[in-house]
């Protein structure tokens, strides 16, 4: 009997070539996608099958996964993760600390650890995802195989379009096979080869000498033996499919006499029957059942349908392998292509599909009672095939809700519809439609998918019970707040109140107003902050009265943030009151976000950066990431008020990227906003505005965050360029803003903003003691310049005493601060001088000293100006040649010269000039000058934008903003 034998891949070598380089760069760090596109049966399987054993010969680690339904969440993700992990386990590595809570969606020896909340986002787990294959792939790359991903789902392919765009420089391979049907598969294949971070290989039919090779290799022959009347028909029928050709050529060796001339894929199909019927009555049978389970099919509950004895089975699956219908899985047993399974099902009537779908429904349903994972699916398809719609829908819904547990919003949302549409026979719903509505309702809103809630939830006003009706409400008002549609969210609360009467229970109450309460806080109209705390309250009450512990941690949020604008201490205690019920009641998340209320409490008051790093550790742990990100940026903060620009602008920058790359809202423009106030604090004007264009061009002018950009950065850039007037204009505007919306943080601009003030004599002891009585006078940023501010007061007063007790406070409050410190100590011997009360020198020389050694020598030239005005000796400095930019200091550019060149940038005329530098007019046009002879240009204007192109490349930092910083 001649046997077929598996040849080597025919007619594939371009592609076989493409992928091979594609693997050698993923084992250089140089990652990327390749997507291998043909219709069934053209051989992707095959092509794939050697890129596996190509990268297993060079040590790579391997992945292999495959979809199965659009409705089956994850599948070729989490079964490529199981390839790998099953046998060496999880890595521990602390990279992946952070996102063990987003890898426990796919990875089950993480699923324990698991805990609901709010950073379950689907770009989160492509992150997760990426860095979990970087660490499998660090010692010679790795190769991720996605096979069939026309049937994957859309969270699927929500991860695998993150992954491809993030695979540069990264040590990972991933390559899909697809089928060229239209569809979400193709579409993303398209837009990511238009992007150019992805292959696609299409593979074409074989030609005529191809199809020989194929066979002579299948019969394990030369070419020129073969038949050629056998030949002409495979090629003539065969059409140049190698499943096709294979599945011909195995009836024509099997068969003596038999006809196999029929059309294709008809053909196919036939040939496919033919051959199962040979395996006798049972056997087909067999094989039929197993077909009802999909592609893959679990030999026991093939048994449990069929009624055969496990002998029998045996037999006739190992009748199926060698006659190469299926093949030995790890987990069970396989056909061996997809065709073979359809062609069994499509040889069936349907009254034969219908009954043996029942049957193999109710063989799940023992098998697995609690129906885990897919069984839900797989039975609920297989009872809406027999006919019986109630319990079909009932697991669809089912499965649905077990998506949307785990962030698969829009797979749930589709088997939530085909639960619905099952139950919608055109009259009155049935009542079991309720909790599908609302369900789906839930699913909808958490996926921002707004208008389509508000049409569902007219269908749920008429279905559904009170209860749910004032759960939907609630849910719409609730997304209306975190989208800013506050007249939408007050008329989805006044319907639910209307449901809840006047007799509402604690529990209703209580849910009612914490919803309330968000929506009047985010709500820029007047009076705001009043009416979230007196609704806040009520709710708190109530859930307390209801015991509610979750919704109390809200209400209790709501309060603190509220009372943080008026009193740390108030603040501070409603943080540790609802921190103390989320820790009596094990909720993860809410204690997770308490300790970094409490955290960022401590950051304010101390500038100490431990107990935020510490909530960093914990929110790692459990993966929150977006509370994580939170403790990022205010870690930036406080390093930048220590003076500790490097570590500052880090976590500004991973702020920055982490949330761009997540898509996390506003958070980017924070992070952002963040690298210009350190660019300001470092006196580099010219980074600095060019960060604050781009932060402003991306929405930045709209944000909360504008504030403090320019009342805790921009403002500060201008003292440093002795601009006091402007700096003034800067914190007024600022807290002018903050005044008509209070944000969410702790303003850094009232203490500066007071003390210029009081410096300009625009205000006095008054408003000095109304700002210190603040909760922004409670913080220590701020404390240090009210404590400067009570020490020119005092001085004015000629209360020497009071100065000296004032200045002995200011040492002690801006130890932690540098740049704080020694602006405080200019702008108070600046006072003293000209008022002359105090010690001014001691203080003007420590502020010239550290000034001196940084990008600010107009403050150390005002501090030497101020110490010639007291009658105190001056050293003389020049600072280093170092300082002049290569291209100008070539030129023969002075130190002088250069600081002069640096004002001319900003249009500044010589009688300006020479009252910030403290010398005389003669001197800056000496000095213009030469500068105009030196470097040849013939203007001022041409001598300005010379500067500017010398200057950008001298500070070392490349123009960097939203969109370029990755």
């Amino acid at each position: 009997m001649v046997r077929l034998v598996s040849p080597a891949i025919v007619g594939r070598e371009r592609e076989m070539g493409v992928l091979g380089s594609a693997l050698a760069d993923a084992r250089g760090g140089r990652g990327g996608a390749v997507f291998v596109v043909g219709e069934p049966g053209l051989g992707k399987t095959r092509v794939v099958r050697e890129v596996v054993r190509v990268a297993t010969a060079a040590d790579q680690a391997v992945m292999q996964g495959r979809a199965t339904s659009p409705s089956v969440q994850f599948r070729p993700l989490a079964e490529a993760l199981f390839s790998a992990l099953r046998h060496s386990g999880v890595p521990d590595d602390p990279e992946l600390a952070p996102y063990r809570h987003a890898l426990s969606r796919l990875v089950p020896e993480w699923r324990m650890e698991r805990v609901p909340g709010d950073d379950d986002s689907l770009v989160v787990l492509g992150e997760a995802v990426l860095r979990l294959l970087r660490r499998l792939g660090r010692e010679r790359g790795c190769l991720v195989v996605l096979d069939d991903l026309h049937d994957a789902d859309a969270e699927t392919l929500a991860v695998l379009d993150y992954l491809i765009d993030n695979l540069a420089g990264e040590p990972i391979l991933v390559v899909g096979t697809l089928r060229p049907d239209p569809g979400r598969t193709a579409d993303l294949v398209r837009a990511a080869q238009r992007r150019g971070v992805a292959t696609v290989l299409t593979l074409s039919h074989l030609d005529d000498q191809q199809v020989r090779t194929l066979v002579a290799g299948c019969l394990n022959t030369a070419v020129e033996r073969l038949p050629q009347d056998a030949i002409g028909h495979l090629i003539r029928y065969g059409e140049g499919n190698p499943f096709y050709v294979e599945e011909l050529l195995a009836e024509m060796v099997e068969t003596t006499g038999g006809d196999s001339r029929h059309g294709v894929p008809a053909a196919v199909l036939a040939s496919v029957t033919a051959r199962v019927e040979r395996l006798g009555p049972r056997g087909l049978g067999v094989l039929r059942s197993a077909a009802m389970f999909g592609q893959r099919f679990p030999a026991p509950l093939v048994r449990a349908v069929t009624g055969v004895d496990e002998a029998e089975l045996l037999g006739i699956l190992r009748a199926g392998v060698d006659g190469r219908l299926i093949t030995v899985q790890d987990d069970g047993y396989s056909f061996r292509h997809a065709l073979t399974m359809e062609a069994l099902r499509a040889g069936m009537l349907p009254q034969e599909r219908a009954a043996l779908a029942v049957r193999t429904a109710q063989a799940i349903e023992v098998g697995h009672p609690d129906l885990p994972g897919e069984w839900s699916l797989l039975a609920g398809e297989l009872w809406q095939l027999a006919g019986e719609r109630e319990r079909a829908a009932e697991l669809l819904g089912q499965a649905g809700r077990r998506a949307a547990a785990q962030g698969g919003l829009s797979t749930a949302i589709g088997l939530l519809e085909r639960s619905l549409a099952l139950l919608d026979n055109g009259g009155d719903l049935p009542p079991a439609t309720a909790p599908v509505l609302e369900s789906l309702f839930d699913a909808l809103v958490a996926a921002g998918e707004v208008v389509r809630a508000t049409d569902l939830s007219a269908r749920l006003d008429a279905a559904a019970p009170k209860e749910v009706r004032i759960t939907v409400h609630l849910g719409l008002a609730r997304a209306a707040a975190k989208a800013g549609e506050w007249t939408a969210g007050r008329h989805e609360l006044g319907k639910a109140r209307r449901l809840l009467g006047t007799h509402a229970g604690p529990a209703a109450t209580a849910a009612v107003d914490v919803v309330a309460a968000q929506l009047a806080f985010t709500d820029p109209a007047p009076g705001r902050l009043a009416e979230a705390e007196a609704l806040a309250k009520r709710a708190l009450d109530a859930a307390t009265v209801a015991g509610l512990p979750e919704t109390a941690c809200e209400a209790l949020e709501v309060l603190g943030t509220c009372a943080r604008v008026r009193d740390l201490d108030e603040a501070e205690a409603l943080f540790g009151r609802a921190l103390d019920i989320a820790v009596r009641h094990e909720l993860t998340m809410w204690r997770i976000r308490l300790l970094f209320h409490l955290a960022a409490q401590v950051g304010i008051r101390s500038a100490d950066p431990a107990d935020l790093v510490e909530a960093r550790q914990v929110a790692g742990a459990a993966g929150a990431l977006v509370t994580a990100l939170d403790i990022i940026a205010e870690l930036a903060v406080v390093h930048l008020t220590r003076g500790e620009y490097e570590e500052a602008e880090r976590y500004a920058r991973e702020c920055e990227q982490t949330a761009r790359r997540l898509r996390l809202g506003e958070m980017p423009l924070f992070g952002l906003g963040l690298r210009v106030c350190i660019s300001a604090h470092q006196g580099r004007r010219a980074e600095a505005t060019d960060l604050l264009a781009t932060y402003e061009h991306f929405g930045g002018a709209d944000c909360d965050f504008s504030s403090a950009v320019w009342g805790f950065g921009m403002a500060f850039c201008s003292l440093l360029e002795e601009n006091r007037e402007r700096a003034l204009t800067e914190f007024g505007n600022a807290v002018e803003a903050e005044a008509n919306r209070p944000p969410q943080y702790v303003s850094y601009a009232h203490g500066p903003r007071l003390l210029l003030a009081v410096l300009e004599g625009k205000e006095g002891r008054e408003d000095y003691e109304k700002a210190r009585s603040t909760a922004s006078g409670n913080a220590r940023w701020n404390r240090v310049f009210l404590t400067l501010a009570a020490a020119v007061l005092a001085g004015r007063e000629n209360r020497p005493d009071a100065v000296s007790l004032a200045v002995q406070q200011f040492h002690e409050e801006a130890a932690p601060f540098p740049l704080a410190f020694h602006l405080g100590l200019r702008l108070l011997g600046g006072a003293a001088v000209d008022g002359g009360w105090g010690d001014p020198a001691p203080w003007l020389r420590a502020a010239e000293a550290y000034f001196h050694t940084t990008p600010a020598p107009r403050v150390a030239a005002a501090c030497r100006a101020l110490l010639r005005q007291a009658g105190e000796s001056v050293q003389q400095r020049r600072r280093g040649i170092d300082a002049v930019p290569p291209q100008l200091r070539g030129l023969g550019v002075t130190v002088r010269e250069y600081e002069v060149l640096v004002l001319l940038a900003e249009r500044l005329n010589n009688r300006e000039i020479s009252e910030r530098l403290f010398v005389s007019r003669r001197t800056v046009d000496t000095h213009v000058a030469n500068l105009l002879a030196k470097t040849g240009q013939p203007d001022r204007a041409a001598l300005a934008q010379q500067y500017v192109e010398s200057i950008a490349p001298a500070q070392g930092d490349e123009p960097a903003g939203l969109g370029n910083s990755e």
